[in-house]
């Protein structure tokens, strides 16, 4: 590939290309390929280098545009963002390029695009058996499976007894990989094809674990051309088959999977469809979860399995009568919630509607509960409406241990976070946020927290839920923050939760009010652990003790699995890999102050001295790679002027380390 760009933008080139490069460095997990497919589903057309950058810089974006088009289409970039940097080729060979700056439609004064439509999951199945049975590949339901899909020569099997969207997403995957040629990468590709597809349709997606596999048979020195095939092979024929099933959906439905001969079918839970045209009206929604909410938390003070478990994570006390968490437990009975509300005068139709209960499409619509068996904290909406729900197994036999309200009218996980009204009622902006992995950590957290009251340090610790920590809530939470707010983030002390942090990171950098740091609790998995192990006074010492600025813990752990085997600082390719791993941090550190604190920690991590990780920085970006006259790299020239200042200059390390 040659880049021939004028001058000036030399510098912005060589960022994006070095950007690409760790987009690609970063696809090493099955939640990192399930990111990158992510947003080849909400942006279909975009081409692979498009792909990779956006998962890179601004994994959450829906809708991207120049600051001109964004002004031709009537609406403002608001003052201070920070665009994101994407390739634009020069000509007809995609070997030239030039760098083009854009920006989300949450950095802007317009209204965010209309969400697209709910699909319902049951003629999207059916159009995908027709299309595999066109395929070969003949496709039923069967009773008593233990795996979603199960494959056999030209038979595929799905799980009778799980929801439709749980299965249907591994039909895509045998069907791309039927339409697939033949190759090493075959089974890679059909499973990035199934993710896509199965986003964009309303479908779980499979897991990305050959993805991970095939990635890791790869020959190093040739690693990142195949990842660059693969990913772009995979977003042409996900663009295919959406392409080929919206046809087969705007024609008469194909027949559904059979089920297997002589053999009853368990029911299959129906996928329901917001319809807001005909969706009762939000306070009907409220209406029906409060009252649902009321039934739950009078089964509480009976439920022993709920008061263990409760107990077993330090959090007993958010069970008390006002406590303002409203917990609850679902009876095991398959439809008591149903018989409760229906005994009020709530129709089926609010109540299904609300996610409370669904319908059998197998066996006649019987209707029954959706939460069984399981511990239910409320999520509320921002005016402390209670818009969904959360709930935790208490049975033991669930493969979902926590389950969420399906999408409704008033209840999308990805623009709420559990414990944010009930924490703000009465009180203006904290002192702190807390962001946490689940809701028994964000209630830990907050028993943990309250103790700096008394010292006039108040704290909202809130929970995701179930979904990465997104650009929505990201904004939720901007919004109900003072200038001088801090945001905190903390998420579990383990694989999973490390996978989180990182996908949290460029997101939470870029908080607007106060400082940004991390914690974690120490020698506990997470909070609520840390809190039933060693109580309120010392979990919070613990927490504190263990606070540090988010650039900080980036870097560390990028420099972690940047050298899983330790850094050879006689090696100038790992020095090289060194200072490019530290730079993006680098910056972020710039904005927040923490210039010599991360040079030092890093420093100290790879045994080099502070200067001279500056100084190899400063030359990367300032050094021979910009000739005279050129400009900075794009958002980073305060970065270079620092790292050039401290240079050489630093103290000590040991005089400095926290």
């Amino acid at each position: 590939m040659t880049t021939r760009t004028h001058s000036p933008q030399h510098a912005a080139l060589h960022t994006t290309m070095l950007t690409l490069r760790l987009a690609i460095a970063d696809l090493d997990s099955a939640e990192a390929w399930s990111r990158l497919f992510d947003v080849a589903a909400r942006h279909p057309g975009r081409g692979v280098n498009d792909v990779l950058l956006i998962a890179r810089q601004r994994p959450d974006a829906t809708d991207l545009a120049t600051y001109a088009r964004w002004r031709e289409r009537g609406a403002h970039v608001r003052r201070a963002e920070r665009g994101m940097a994407l390739l634009q080729p020069l000509d007809d060979t995609g070997d030239t390029f030039d760098v083009v700056t854009v920006f989300d439609v949450t950095q802007t004064n317009a209204q965010p695009s209309p969400r697209p439509p709910v699909h319902d999951l049951v003629p999207v199945t059916a159009a995908l058996a027709a299309m595999a049975e066109r395929a070969g590949l003949t496709v039923r339901l069967r009773r008593g499976q233990s795996a979603a899909a199960a494959a056999e020569g030209d038979r595929l099997d799905l799980a009778a007894h799980l929801p439709i969207s749980a299965t249907a997403g591994h039909l895509v995957r045998h069907l791309a990989q039927r339409l697939l040629p033949a190759g090493p990468a075959r089974e890679a590709r059909a499973a990035g094809v199934a993710h896509v597809v199965a986003r964009r349709f309303g479908l779980q997606p499979p897991e990305a674990t050959a993805l991970v596999r095939w990635r890791d048979e790869l020959d190093p020195a040739a690693a990142d051309r195949a990842v660059v095939h693969t990913v772009t092979a995979v977003i042409t024929h996900a663009d295919a088959l959406t392409v080929r099933l919206r046809r087969a959906l705007s024609r008469p439905a194909a027949t559904a999977p059979r089920p297997a001969p002589r053999r009853r079918s368990a029911p299959v839970p129906a996928q329901r469809r917001p319809d807001r045209a005909a969706a009762p009206e939000r306070d009907a929604l409220y209406a029906v979860n409060a009252a649902a909410a009321a039934f739950y938390a009078a089964q509480l003070p009976t439920s022993r399995p709920a008061a263990a478990y409760l107990r077993s994570r330090g959090i007993a006390e958010a069970a008390e009568p006002g406590g303002g968490w409203q917990l609850g437990v679902a009876p095991p009975q398959g439809d008591a919630l149903l018989r409760h509300l229906r005994a009020l005068g709530y129709s089926h139709r609010v109540m299904l509607d609300a996610g409370l209960i669904a319908a059998s499409r197998l066996h006649g619509g019987a209707l029954y509960d959706v939460f069984r068996d399981r511990l239910i904290f409320p999520i509320h909406a921002r005016d402390g409406q209670i818009a969904g729900f959360t709930g935790r197994d208490l049975s033991g036999r669930s493969q979902a241990k926590f389950y969420n309200t399906p999408e409704t009218a008033v209840f999308r996980k990805s623009e709420l976070l559990h414990g944010l009204a009930p924490q703000l009622r009465g009180q203006g902006a904290p002192t702190q946020f807390l962001v946490v992995e689940g809701p028994t950590d964000a209630i830990a957290a907050h028993l943990t927290y309250r103790g700096l009251a008394a010292e006039g340090v108040t704290t909202v610790a809130v929970a995701p839920c179930g979904t990465a920590f997104t650009a929505a809530q990201f904004e939720l939470l901007a919004d109900c923050a003072a200038p001088g707010t801090s945001l905190i983030m903390s998420f579990d002390a383990d694989s999973a939760g490390a996978r989180a942090l990182e996908r949290a990171y460029p997101l939470a950098v870029t908080w607007p009010h106060g400082r940004v740091a991390g914690t974690a609790p120490a020698g506990c998995k997470d909070i609520a652990a840390l809190l039933a192990a060693r109580g309120p006074d010392e979990a919070l010492l613990d927490l504190l003790a263990a606070e540090r600025p988010l650039p900080l813990l980036g870097v560390e752990r990028a420099l972690a699995k940047a050298f899983p085997e330790g850094f050879h600082a006689d090696w100038p390719e790992a020095r090289v890999r060194a200072f490019r791993t530290v730079a993006p941090y680098l910056l972020d550190a710039v904005r927040h102050g923490d210039v010599e604190l991360l040079v030092q920690a890093a420093a100290a991590q790879l045994a080099v001295a502070p200067h001279e990780l500056s100084a190899g920085v400063a030359q990367l970006y300032g050094g021979d790679r910009i000739g005279p006259g050129s400009a900075p790299p794009t958002g980073s020239g305060t970065a270079v002027d620092h790292v050039r200042k401290h240079a050489g200059k630093l103290p000590g390390i040991a005089a400095q380390r926290r």
